[in-house]
């Protein structure tokens, strides 16, 4: 009588954050790059293709990808107060006559 055989353990590979960001600016694929300084906390976010930097205040906790989807909110904020046309008042002189 043989032996019973040893099932095969097989690991999963662990998923990693991503480090390299598609640019929403200019639409370059894997061209935001993000360097965070612990030290001073701030991170500073650079497209190679379309040469935007920004630097932004990071907290303690944040990684790459918490601070690309802070500043892409902060992107779509001011796209949308941008598009805003102001009101325009009711003229005075226009009245309604009856």
């Amino acid at each position: 009588m043989g032996r019973k055989r040893k099932r095969i353990v097989r690991t999963k590979p662990i998923p990693t954050l991503p480090t390299v960001f598609d640019c929403p600016i200019c639409g370059t694929t894997n061209s935001i790059n993000i360097d965070i300084n612990r030290k001073i906390r701030t991170a500073v976010i650079f497209c190679g293709k379309c040469k935007i930097q920004t630097t932004k205040p990071v907290r303690p906790i944040e990684e790459r990808v918490d601070v690309f989807g802070d500043w892409l909110d902060t992107l779509v904020e001011e796209s949308e107060e941008s598009q805003k046309t102001p009101v325009s008042e009711e003229r005075s002189d226009i009245t309604d006559e009856s």
